[in-house]
């Protein structure tokens, strides 16, 4: 039987702060942005993996993705979720995980509404 998983060997993940972009502190994984490294593209076929400090009453207005997957993971705060699948509005807590399926084409939206 052929594993469709890989076990994660720690020094193959770095946390490298890489941007402060207006709506967020971002921490990316992988070359994201303005973050270059031709020996850390991916892992298998996750592509990015970005950790965002979305900053109180900020976020990624409504923009377009497709051929992917997204999952948005709540570690603090709280934050509005929106996408052209569903077009419902909801309010992710500490804890909450949201996916969306691109597909063809989708457009979603994470907002910090909030005030922290």
């Amino acid at each position: 039987m052929q594993k469709h998983y890989r076990k994660i060997d720690s020094k193959e993940l770095h946390y490298l702060p890489a941007s402060d972009r207006h709506p967020a502190d971002t921490y990316f994984h992988f070359s994201f942005a303005n973050y270059y490294n031709p020996d850390n593209m991916q892992f298998g076929v996750l592509r990015v993996l970005n950790d965002d400090d979305v900053k109180p009453h900020e976020g990624f207005g409504k923009h377009s993705h497709e051929e992917m997957e997204i999952v948005s993971y709540v570690v603090k705060g709280k934050l509005t979720h929106w996408d052209s699948a569903t077009n419902v509005h909801d309010t992710l807590e500490r804890g909450h995980v949201q996916t969306v399926t691109a597909g063809t084409g989708v457009w979603h939206s994470e907002l910090n509404e909030h005030d922290g």
